[in-house]
């Protein structure tokens, strides 16, 4: 039986108001950088407990040859100290505080390291492994999560070179190309399939034009589609839309309700 106007008029509303289904996923880039300094295991724990499905970041090396978590090229920005990561022994960065820029509050925060990284988030919880600096990095960082037993969840975001320096010692660790990531997008697909990538991250600047088609095509060849970056609704429905697998962010609260993930 035909419902009455009025019910079906209800019933579409309804369904328009409704949080878009959590095909797309969400990575906290950083960690959870609204709530707690990025970086850190802090804000990885804080992404942890909102119900991120991935996370992101950084590995960079002490000259010393340590993996240490860290974005940038020095460690200004982000601690009390001044000098490049590379240029620092591994005692000297953890004597910074990582944490008294952000807030007071996370006063004495320490640069943490790969390890302490990966066991401070559990295994259900996809890790973005953000390379800096050269081969030796990867190859490193491969070797570690090896060991660690975490290949099926750790994945490395790094250029060509330095995956095949990986693979060279770790065939089974599983890749996300970034060489030519903020070029001609038709040739970072194809050098991504041809590569045997398992995942690919898009870039903002490329713009969305053909998204999905392109999303289409690196699925149908088993890439796994990230996003960076998208801090506003409009744009997470969009890529929501189109099929990206994981969307990255630094407003983990607002993406998570965009796509209708609950905070858990």
């Amino acid at each position: 039986m035909t419902k009455p106007f009025h019910q079906l008029v209800a019933l579409t509303l309804a369904a328009l108001l409704l949080p878009l289904a959590a095909n797309a996923q969400i990575c906290a880039h950083r960690g959870d950088v609204a709530a707690a300094p990025e970086n850190t295991i802090a804000a990885f724990k804080s992404a942890v407990a909102k119900g991120a499905q991935q996370i992101e970041f950084d590995v960079n090396l002490s000259s010393d040859g340590r993996l240490v978590i860290m974005h940038d090229a020095t460690v200004d920005r982000t601690t009390n100290g001044t000098g490049k990561v590379t240029d620092l022994t591994f005692e000297e960065l953890r004597a910074l505080d990582a944490g008294i820029q952000f807030d007071p509050k996370f006063k004495d925060t320490k640069i943490p390291t790969l390890r302490e990284t990966l066991e401070a988030i559990p295994e259900n919880v996809l890790c973005n492994v953000h390379l800096k600096n050269d081969a030796e990095v990867a190859v490193k960082s491969a070797k570690l999560i090896e060991e660690m037993g975490r290949l099926e969840q750790c994945f490395l975001a790094t250029t060509l070179e330095n995956i095949a320096a990986a693979r060279n010692v770790v065939p089974a660790i599983k890749t996300c190309n970034m060489t030519r990531q903020a070029g001609d997008r038709g040739a970072y697909i194809r050098d991504t399939i041809e590569n045997k990538c398992e995942f690919i991250q898009l870039y903002y600047k490329q713009g969305h034009e053909n998204l999905a088609a392109e999303v289409k095509k690196l699925k149908d060849n088993g890439v796994t589609v990230n996003w960076f970056g998208a801090n506003d609704a409009p744009l997470i429905k969009l890529l929501h839309e189109a099929g990206v697998d994981y969307i990255l962010t630094d407003k983990l609260d607002l993406a998570m309700k965009t796509i209708g993930t609950p905070n858990k």
